[in-house]
């Protein structure tokens, strides 16, 4: 793939989105100072580009710190259906039919971010994860493979050729395992991230447009989890069609 092709990270893109996730992650807001800390970078570049965002609505200022504007969620409102829409009742709903966590998942980027959670999570190192939302790698997740797999071809490509830079043999991997996970819909993380969990994930769709996952997660100790998750992931699927089939 040419150079112009390939998704390559950019110092000033990072650091823009370094900068809107700290003050997304700071209700009180975040000073220049800690910016300039957070992105590693001269407090003088950092006020440039703090500058131009409150401009444009992406931060807003209030006694020199800096919170999260409205522009990010006027762009999602103007794009329409970019976030799945599953409310935290029906996402415990899911969690009891499957009789396992749900967490349900976005691709951001290279990354896959936890939205929300159902259900009881047992693997209390998990939790903070989901509920800080916290960035997870594409390929080391069941949720981000099959995020990754339901993407855009042409994107999807340039997305493996910079995974590939990092962890060529995930990457290899996943490819073989891409028409499997494209057949069944279904995708699946033995110990990937966590050597003591299981977890398997299914499609959250908008018409024929895969918008998230939901991974359902298990405590790792053999073959029988698999027989499990695969059991929870039925039911879940039922429901989840009988729900469409009554609205």
């Amino acid at each position: 793939m040419s150079e112009h092709g390939r998704r390559r990270r950019h110092r000033t893109v990072d650091r823009v989105v370094w900068i809107l996730e700290a003050a997304a992650r700071a209700p009180e807001g975040v000073t220049v100072a800690e910016l300039a800390r957070t992105v590693e970078a001269p407090a003088s570049s950092v006020q440039d580009l703090v500058n131009g965002l409150v401009a444009t609505g992406f931060l807003l200022e209030q006694h020199r710190r800096f919170r999260l504007g409205p522009a990010p969620h006027v762009l999602n409102l103007i794009a329409g259906r970019v976030v799945p829409r599953i409310g935290q009742a029906e996402l415990e709903e899911m969690s009891r039919v499957a009789g396992t966590p749900v967490l349900l998942t976005v691709r951001v980027g290279l990354d896959a971010v936890y939205l929300a959670r159902g259900g009881e999570e047992h693997i209390p190192r998990l939790v903070p994860l989901a509920d800080q939302h916290m960035a997870r790698p594409l390929l080391r997740t069941a949720a981000g493979r099959l995020l990754l797999a339901f993407t855009d071809e042409a994107e999807r490509r340039g997305l493996l050729d910079e995974l590939a830079r990092h962890d060529p043999d995930a990457v290899a991997e996943f490819r073989s395992a891409l028409p499997a996970i494209r057949a069944s819909r279904i995708s699946r993380s033995e110990g990937l991230a966590d050597p003591e969990v299981s977890a398997l994930a299914i499609p959250v769709t908008d018409g024929p447009v895969v918008t998230g996952a939901l991974a359902l997660i298990h405590q790792r100790r053999g073959r029988s989890e698999r027989l499990r998750l695969d059991r929870a992931a039925a039911r879940l699927l039922a429901h989840i069609q009988e729900s469409r089939m009554s609205r």
